[in-house]
């Protein structure tokens, strides 16, 4: 019994090389923009019509997949946009709560000058002279002499000042009377002094300066 050997066919690249370029060029025609419009709304745009109706229900699923991609990253810019309502809520009650305690510093301290401005209303002046002489001497006193009679309020005050904006400051200054801003900007440093008088009209900062030399510069 002989036995031969049989030769093994050669792979038919031609068979399956056909086919691939047909795929390729199918492709090809729907990713260029030109040939996707001449498909799509050309002459062949009824049957790419009926065809996206057959192949609809087999693509669902990828549509269905690239719609939860597009609800997960909406849901991450609403939980972003969501905190950043958050720091912006947080930051206008802050800025809330500093007005309010500026407000009622500055209603605090306009009461503290009328009642100041009571009393000396009510002190006897023994003469016009003793008065002139008072008022002289309110003028003229240096610096540390506005200073002396302050309290632990009055010091307060003026930490409080030079700590705030200039500009902040500055409308404290204006709404209190000019010797009550005084003594306060006796217990200060020059250069806060300064920079408050700079925010202030320059009516109001004359005024001031001239009923009170000491705080010239």
């Amino acid at each position: 019994m002989i036995v031969t050997r049989q030769r093994r066919k050669p792979f038919p690249i031609a068979r399956v090389l056909l086919p691939l370029v047909a795929i390729l060029l199918i492709v090809a025609a729907f990713i260029v923009p030109a040939s996707r419009a001449a498909i799509v709304q050309g002459p062949l745009a009824p049957l790419w019509h009926l065809s996206s109706e057959r192949f609809a229900p087999i693509a669902a699923p990828f549509h269905f997949a690239a719609q939860n991609q597009l609800i997960a990253r909406r849901n991450h810019e609403i939980v972003l946009l969501q905190a950043q309502l958050a720091d912006s809520q947080r930051m206008l009650a802050s800025s809330t709560k500093q007005e309010a305690a500026l407000k009622a510093q500055v209603n605090q301290l306009a009461q503290q000058a009328a009642n100041a401005r009571t009393k000396s209303a009510s002190a006897p002046i023994s003469s016009g002279t003793a008065a002139a002489g008072a008022l002289g001497s309110t003028t003229t006193s240096s610096a540390g002499d506005i200073a002396a009679g302050a309290t632990l309020d009055d010091r307060r005050v003026a930490a409080d000042w030079a700590a705030m904006d200039p500009t902040t400051a500055a409308k404290v200054v204006q709404r209190l009377p000019v010797p009550y801003d005084a003594k306060i900007f006796a217990l200060m440093s020059a250069n806060d002094v300064g920079a408050i008088l700079d925010k202030v009209p320059a009516a109001f900062a004359a005024r001031l300066t001239q009923e009170n030399p000491a705080l010239k510069p």
